[in-house]
């Protein structure tokens, strides 16, 4: 996908076969500013422009990346997602247009995962790009190989632990929100990575703990000492459900499928079925610091007990990107797979 089109920049994952079928190319907001190695910088770069301190870093980074990069990125158009994710971006949305004066529009996720609701909100964003649901659905069947491929990384991943690592299962996964901005380079390299991991003799490793990952993708990296330790995440909750796993019939039935923006309850009873599937013996639970999600660490524990299933759970909280884990995550990490 050529820059000239456009680049259409957002805040999480929001029907992307929209954006392709306009032309544009997509950009998820997150994967720039958590892989960018002055992450911590821009945080502080927004707080300096007045972000306080009790307000997410993630929310803080976006901005950041959005006021001082979109140029070099070649943004021409903001998507803030509003209901199904943090209420901050409608602030978030008003700050770039005045600041940065980019075209913006809200997307929404119906709470009660309407179909209708859905194929609307899809209706506005392709009148918005210049573009029509009917060509929006010939995108999505364009990129169902690669979320087929996609589900085949992941399948590998908890069948046969450590031929996949946790962070390649991670990273993959999470780059389906914009695959890389370019559709075709990331299927070529996926399917080469695929190649390369099914010329290699599968085994069922039995010296690595199980663990799954439940919650938004990490703003610190955990998947290094995790593995360093002996455990290997084989279920990425968050990150599956950007793959968009599964058949469907149309567009608007896979984003109502699609996990995140909805009550934590529909959520979590997809993710235990994996955990019993992929045979679970911990689960990590990532909040992050000053978001809603923290009080879903309730609801989740009661949920387990209730599907009867006596899994230790840790609770982990970031607060701003680090690229080396801070002594007290580091021990709490260990103590927990040592105890397992």
């Amino acid at each position: 996908m050529s820059r000239a089109a456009g680049t259409v920049a957002f805040t999480t994952t929001i029907p992307v076969e929209v954006i392709l079928a306009a032309g544009r190319r997509p950009l998820d907001l997150n994967n720039i500013f958590i892989s960018d190695p002055r992450a911590a910088e821009l945080v502080e770069k927004a707080e300096a422009a007045g972000f306080p301190r009790s307000c997410c870093a993630w929310i803080k980074g976006l901005f950041s990346v959005l006021r001082d990069r979109h140029r070099e990125l070649g943004i021409t158009a903001f998507v803030a997602v509003t209901e199904g994710d943090c209420s901050n971006a409608k602030v978030l949305k008003e700050l770039i247009e005045r600041e940065v004066g980019l075209p913006s529009t809200f997307f929404s996720f119906p709470q009660d995962r309407s179909v209708a609701a859905l194929k609307s909100e899809m209706e506005k964003l392709a009148a918005f790009l210049g573009t029509t649901p009917a060509d929006a659905e010939k995108s999505r069947q364009a990129l169902r190989p690669i979320r087929r491929s996609l589900e085949e990384l992941d399948e590998l991943s908890w069948r046969y632990p450590g031929l996949v690592t946790g962070a390649d299962n991670h990273r993959w996964l999470v780059s389906a929100s914009d695959f890389n901005g370019d559709p075709a380079a990331f299927e070529k390299e996926l399917h080469a990575l695929l190649a390369d991991k099914k010329a290699k003799t599968p085994e069922k490793r039995r010296d690595l703990l199980p663990l799954a990952y439940l919650g938004v993708p990490p703003i610190v990296d955990l998947y290094p000492f995790i593995e360093e330790k002996g455990a290997i995440v084989v279920f990425n909750e968050m990150q599956r459900e950007f793959s968009m796993p599964g058949e469907f019939p149309g567009l608007a039935e896979q984003y109502a499928a699609y996990t995140y923006p909805y009550a934590a309850e529909y959520r979590f009873s997809k993710a235990i079925n994996e955990i019993r599937r992929r045979g679970v013996k911990g689960v990590i639970h990532y909040v992050q610091s000053f978001c809603h999600r923290q009080l879903e660490d309730i609801i989740l524990r009661r949920m387990l007990e209730e599907a009867g299933m006596k899994i230790p759970v840790l609770t982990l909280e970031g607060d701003k990107p680090q690229r080396v884990l801070d002594g007290r995550t580091r021990t709490r990490l260990e103590a927990f797979i040592e105890m397992l």
